[in-house]
């Protein structure tokens, strides 16, 4: 069985988005609840009645604790296992395709490249429509040379804190002059709507005293200039993905 894993907090905005575009690719799903106060648990529960939604045991924002906790749910999980935040979609053309070729390939885990969409300001961007896929809408972003995620069948993921490098043994799934890639789309700086931003805004007053004082999740504790500040810094560093060869394949 695949299982999709995710631990959310007050993610009503993205989530419709989100959970409309992995339950066609996961058989099974695991969203882990940190006290939101919002609709939050609601969404999942009518959109994915047949996936787990259940309470996580970790009651701040701490990324060490937080990774710890998805590896001790990976354990209960058999086949191929992917942890994913509410921001990040995985994206390939076949469901079929894609997890064939992960056998295949005859690795136990692999490595996922990401992009990071950043809504180019004089694009004329508006709000994005909730019965569209969301990464149909946005087509500004970068890629940086290592930043991805995993998806693999240990026993665990064995993550370094926030997930983005293992001391597990993995390849790196192929996205160049290939047929058939796949990517992590993450909204990184986008939609960059009002929603997005108080999205943004509410992780830092929920972390912990442990992660403040070791700087875990430090893009978290910014005030809303400095959050403007760090948007038009990544703007600077995006481009229109769609002049990509290897976008382009991914939506043939």
């Amino acid at each position: 069985m695949n299982t999709i894993i995710s631990h959310f907090y007050n993610e009503e905005y993205l989530l419709p988005w989100w959970l409309k575009h992995h339950i066609p690719l996961f058989e099974h799903g695991i969203l882990v609840n940190r006290g939101s106060t919002d609709r939050s648990v609601d969404i999942c529960k009518k959109l994915a009645p047949h996936w787990e939604v259940r309470d996580s045991k970790v009651a701040e924002f701490d990324a060490l604790l937080v990774d710890r906790e998805m590896m001790e749910i990976e354990t209960e999980c058999k086949g191929w296992k992917m942890v994913l935040n509410t921001t990040e979609f995985l994206c390939f053309r076949n469901t079929k395709q894609f997890f064939t070729k992960l056998k295949g390939l005859g690795s136990s885990m692999y490595h996922l490249r990401t992009i990071f969409l950043v809504d180019d300001p004089d694009y004329g961007y508006t709000a994005p429509n909730p019965e569209v896929p969301l990464v149909k809408q946005r087509y500004h972003g970068f890629l940086l040379p290592h930043a991805g995620r995993f998806i693999h069948r240990y026993t665990h993921g064995g993550y370094t804190v926030g997930r983005h490098s293992t001391d597990q043994s993995f390849t790196h799934f192929p996205f160049l002059d290939v047929v058939d890639p796949a990517f992590v789309i993450k909204c990184y700086f986008s939609p960059w709507t009002e929603e997005m931003k108080l999205r943004k805004l509410q992780i830092g007053p929920t972390m912990s005293e442990s992660s403040v004082r070791s700087m875990l999740g430090h893009q978290h504790m910014v005030s809303r200039e400095e959050l403007e500040q760090a948007y038009m810094h990544y703007v600077q560093q995006s481009s229109d993905l769609r002049l990509y060869p290897a976008y382009q394949q991914l939506w043939k």
